[in-house]
């Protein structure tokens, strides 16, 4: 009975180990999204709807990214959807099917 019950022990924190790698490594995109658009930015993404506006009596032209401001803030809201909607599917799939086969659809 004891084996029985380390083996339980050991599956339960293998358990908790993969999921805390998984979290670490795919809830971080959604999570930590603020300060990666810094970084979006910086290589490009939707800089095409970045429009060049001149200054009045002849100054200074500025930039005006507000178009690619409200892209990025639509990306982030529909991942934020997306996952706050999949915790429904996935609990019906660990509900029916288990642990192994939900994570290996999620993959």
């Amino acid at each position: 009975m004891e084996g029985f019950e380390i083996g339980t022990r050991l599956r339960y924190r293998l358990t908790l180990a993969s999921g805390m790698l998984e979290c670490l490594g795919f809830a971080g995109v959604v999570f930590g999204f603020a300060s990666l658009v810094f970084v979006l930015k910086e290589d490009g993404y939707f800089s095409h709807l970045c429009v060049s506006v001149p200054g009045t009596n002849g100054t200074k032209t500025t930039t005006d990214c507000t178009m690619q401001d409200e892209q990025f803030s639509l990306v982030f809201t529909v991942a934020s959807f997306l996952n706050n909607f999949m915790t429904l599917i996935n609990g019906y799939l660990f509900d029916r099917f288990g642990t192994m086969v939900t994570r290996l659809l999620a993959m």
